[in-house]
C-alpha cells in the first residue's frame, strides 16, 4: 500500500505488455527516481489508451431492452441502494430518451435523460420490487423488474447524500426522549495516528476480518485509513492501510509561505477530504480516497486517487491514479497557452463526489498561496471513471484565463470547504472562493456554478455571482457548501442555499441562478448578516474582519440550520421557497470557526441537531424544532463523556443509534448506554 511502489500507480489489467514494460523500467531505474518518474508517466499515458472506455460499468442488451447491473435480483442491499442500468432499442434508431426507477405502486422514484442510469437511491429498510423503465425517442417503453431487501442504512458520503443536505432521515434509535445524560453517552474512543478532518463513514453488517461487523471508516492527515468496529467491541482495527508518507506541512511547505502548520496543526498533510464508499463495486465494495504523498519525505509531492477494497483495505487493480491535469488558458502561470495542475500548491479539502459513474475531486490551495508571479493555484475539478480510476474523464478550471474586466490575471478561484454537490439529474454544483470573475473568458471567482458533463469537459450551464463581493479579496463565497434542497412546493421547486464569509445567506433558484448583475443580485432571497456576529474583541468576525461563516448548513423538513462565528446555532424555517428567522437559537454561542451542523431524524419526526462546539470540544444535541431545548452535551458528565479534542469544519456522523466524531487523536463513538452502566469503559482505547 505504498506509492513508493510506482508500478501500483500505473497497473493496467488490460494492457499486459505495457504493464510489463513499466515494471521493467521501474526495476532498472530504481536508483534514478527522477528519470524513472518521467519514463513511467509517459508509459502510463500509453496504458490509458488501451483501457476500456469510461462508464462501461453496464452494457445495454444488444437486441434491445433494459439491463440492470445493480442491484441484483434477490440481493440484500444497504440504504442508499446503488442502481446501475443501461437500455437500448431494437426498433427505434433514434435511441433512448429517458430512464426511470418506478415503485411497485407506480410512483416515479427517479428519472434521468439518456440510455444509462447510475444513482444511489434512498430506500428505508424493507423488501421492494422496483421497475427500471426506458422510454425511447419513438415513444416505445421497455422495462425490467428487480426485487431486493434493504437491510440497514449506511453513510457512504459527506453529509449523507450528494445533495449535501446534512440529514440522516433513517435514524430509528435515537430520539429527543432518549438522548440525555442519563441514558446517552460515550461508548468508545479508538486511537488513530493524526487528525481526522473528513467525516466518518459507516457500513452496517459487513463481512470483514473473519466476522460480521458494523464498521466506521476514518482517514487521517498521516495518510492512514482505519476500519473500526462501529459498536466499540474492540479498538484493534479491522484493517488499517497506510498510503505513504504525507507531504511535510510547515511555514514553507508544501509551498513557500503556506503556513501549512498553522492551518492544519499537523506536521504533515495527507488525507483531508471525506472519502466515498460504493458498497456494490468489486467483490466486497470499495472506498475512494484522495491522498497527498511525499514518497521520499521531501522533494516531489504527489496527489493520488486511491480505491481500496472495503473489507481489506487493499488497493484495487485500477488504483491508485496519480492526479494531474492540463487545460488551455492564458492565465499568469500558463506556459505556451497551457495551464498545468501544480501538485505542490493544490490541496483537496472538498469531499469526494460520486455522480453518474464518475468520482469528482475538487481542489483549492493552502492559505491562498502561491500567487503570481510566484506561481499560482486554481480551483480544479477533475473527474475519474469510478470503474477504472486510471481514466480521467473530466477537467474543469475556475480561473485559467486573464480577465478582461480588471478582476485578475488568472489563478485563485479555489474550491475550499464548500463540497461539490450533485442534483438528481447529475448536474454538478460548485462554489468558489475569491478570484477573477469574468464569464466571457471562463473565470468564475466567488460564484455558484452549475456544471453539465459534456465529453471530457464540464460545461458551465448556469451560475450566480454576488455583486457585493465582485473583485473583493478574501470574502470567499466558497467557505461553505451550497446545499441542494429536495423538491419544494411553490414557485421555486429547485433551490440551493449557502453563505459567504461575510455572513450573508443566498437562496438561489437552480433553474435560473441569476448570473451576475452589477446593480443587484437576481436570486430568490438574500439575507445579509444572517450568520456570525461581529465582536470588536474577536480576532475573527471582529470589527474589521469578515470571517463570520465557515459553516456548511443542513436542512430537514422545512428547517434550515447554520452555525457562525461568535454566534448561536440558528434555525430558520423555509416556506414557499423563502427563509424566515432565525426562529430558534441554541443557548450557547460558538467561537471561530463556528461549526457544521448535522441532523438525525426518522423521516419527519424525532429530529435532533448535532454539532461540536469548537475550541471547547463539546458535542451538543438540540431538539431540531426548537434549538433552545438542548437535549445533551458531553460536558454534562465530562468524566464519562468528554470528547477530548476536536477538528475544525468536520461534521459528526449519526447512524444506527450511534454518533461518531473524528478528533485530533481518536474516533469517538456515542450512543445509548448499556443498562446499569455507571461510566465510560477505558478498556478499548
Amino acid at each position: 500500500m505504498s506509492s513508493r511502489a510506482f508500478p501500483e500507480f500505473f497497473f493496467a489489467p488490460n494492457a499486459n505488455q505495457l504493464t510489463n514494460l513499466v515494471t521493467t523500467v521501474t526495476s532498472r531505474w530504481s536508483d534514478r527516481p527522477g528519470a524513472m518518474i518521467r519514463i513511467v508517466l509517459v508509459l502510463a499515458g500509453l496504458v490509458a489508451i488501451f483501457q476500456a472506455p469510461a462508464h462501461a460499468a453496464c452494457a445495454p442488451p444488444s437486441g434491445g431492452g433494459v439491463a440492470i447491473c445493480s442491484p441484483h435480483n434477490g440481493s440484500n442491499d444497504v440504504n442508499p441502494v446503488h442502481y446501475i442500468a443501461a437500455a437500448s432499442s431494437a426498433t427505434c434508431t433514434a435511441g433512448i430518451s429517458t430512464m426511470a426507477i418506478v415503485s411497485s405502486s407506480g410512483s416515479n422514484l427517479y428519472s434521468v435523460g439518456g440510455s444509462t442510469l447510475d444513482t444511489f437511491l434512498p430506500r428505508r429498510p424493507g423488501t421492494y420490487t422496483t421497475t427500471v423503465k426506458a422510454t425511447d425517442k419513438c415513444g416505445g417503453v421497455q422495462q425490467t423488474n428487480v426485487s431486493i431487501t434493504v437491510t440497514a442504512t449506511a453513510v457512504i458520503t459527506y453529509q449523507y447524500n450528494v445533495q449535501r443536505t446534512g440529514a440522516n432521515l433513517y435514524e430509528t434509535v435515537l430520539n429527543p426522549t432518549n438522548v440525555n445524560t442519563a441514558t446517552f453517552g460515550k461508548i468508545f474512543a479508538c486511537s488513530v495516528d493524526s487528525f481526522i478532518y473528513g467525516q466518518p463513514l459507516f457500513m452496517p453488517k459487513l463481512s470483514i476480518a473473519g466476522g460480521t461487523h458494523n464498521v466506521v471508516f476514518v482517514a487521517t492527515e498521516n495518510n492512514s485509513i482505519y476500519a473500526f468496529d462501529a459498536d466499540g467491541k474492540t479498538c484493534t482495527p479491522l484493517w488499517h492501510s497506510f498510503i505513504d508518507l504525507p507531504v511535510p506541512c510547515s511555514t514553507n511547505s508544501p509551498v513557500t509561505g503556506a503556513n501549512c502548520d498553522l492551518v492544519f496543526n499537523t506536521p504533515g498533510v495527507g488525507i483531508t477530504s471525506t472519502m466515498f464508499i460504493d458498497p456494490t463495486q468489486g467483490p466486497h465494495g470499495v472506498i475512494y480516497v484522495e491522498a497527498r504523498t511525499a514518497p521520499s519525505g521531501v522533494g516531489a509531492f504527489f496527489h493520488g486517487l486511491h480505491k481500496l477494497d472495503l473489507t481489506t483495505g487493499v488497493e484495487m487493480s485500477d488504483g491508485p491514479s496519480v492526479i494531474n491535469a492540463t487545460i488551455a488558458g492564458n492565465g499568469c502561470d500558463s506556459v505556451n497557452g497551457i495551464v498545468s495542475f501544480n501538485s505542490a500548491a493544490q490541496n483537496n479539502r472538498s469531499a469526494l463526489l460520486y455522480a453518474n459513474g464518475v468520482v469528482y475531486v475538487a481542489f483549492g490551495s493552502i492559505n491562498d498561496v502561491p500567487v503570481c508571479p510566484n506561481g499560482a493555484y486554481h480551483g480544479w475539478i477533475l473527474g475519474y471513471n469510478a470503474f477504472n480510476i486510471k481514466q480521467q474523464v473530466a477537467v474543469f478550471n475556475t480561473s485559467r484565463n486573464k480577465s478582461t474586466n480588471g478582476s485578475g490575471t488568472g489563478g485563485l478561484g479555489a474550491i475550499w470547504g464548500g463540497a461539490l454537490a450533485a442534483s438528481l439529474s447529475n448536474q454538478i454544483f460548485a462554489v468558489t472562493g475569491n478570484g477573477p470573475f469574468d464569464a466571457s473568458v471562463g473565470d468564475w471567482g466567488n460564484s455558484y456554478i452549475k456544471l453539465q458533463p459534456s465529453g471530457t469537459a464540464l460545461k458551465v450551464a448556469d451560475y450566480f455571482a454576488p455583486h457585493q463581493i465582485f473583485n473583493n479579496d478574501d470574502q470567499d463565497l466558497g467557505a461553505s457548501t451550497g446545499i441542494i434542497l429536495p423538491a419544494l412546493s411553490g414557485p421555486f421547486p429547485h433551490e440551493l442555499i449557502g453563505g459567504d464569509k461575510n455572513g450573508t445567506l443566498y437562496v438561489v433558484n437552480r433553474d435560473a441562478m441569476g448570473k451576475f448583475n452589477s446593480a443587484s443580485d437576481q436570486i430568490v432571497q438574500e439575507l445579509p448578516n444572517a450568520v456570525g456576529v461581529h465582536l470588536s474583541t474577536s480576532p475573527t468576525c471582529g470589527s474589521g474582519s469578515n470571517d463570520c461563516d465557515y459553516s456548511t448548513p443542513s436542512y430537514w423538513n422545512g428547517h434550515f440550520y447554520v452555525s457562525g462565528v461568535n454566534d448561536h446555532v440558528k434555525e430558520f424555517t423555509l416556506s414557499n421557497g423563502m427563509l424566515t428567522g432565525p426562529t430558534s437559537l441554541s443557548p450557547q454561542t460558538f467561537g471561530y470557526p463556528g461549526a457544521t451542523t448535522t441532523v438525525s431524524a426518522n423521516g419527519s419526526s424525532n429530529g435532533i441537531v448535532w454539532v461540536v462546539e469548537p475550541a471547547k470540544a463539546i458535542l451538543h444535541a438540540y431538539n431540531a424544532t426548537n434549538l433552545a431545548n438542548e437535549l445533551y452535551n458531553s460536558n454534562q458528565n465530562s468524566t464519562r463523556d468528554a470528547l477530548g479534542s476536536n477538528v475544525k469544519f468536520a461534521p459528526v456522523t449519526v447512524v444506527n443509534g450511534r454518533v461518531y466524531v473524528g478528533t485530533k487523536t481518536r474516533v469517538v463513538g456515542y450512543g445509548l448506554l448499556p443498562r446499569g452502566s455507571v461510566g465510560f469503559s477505558t478498556a478499548g482505547h
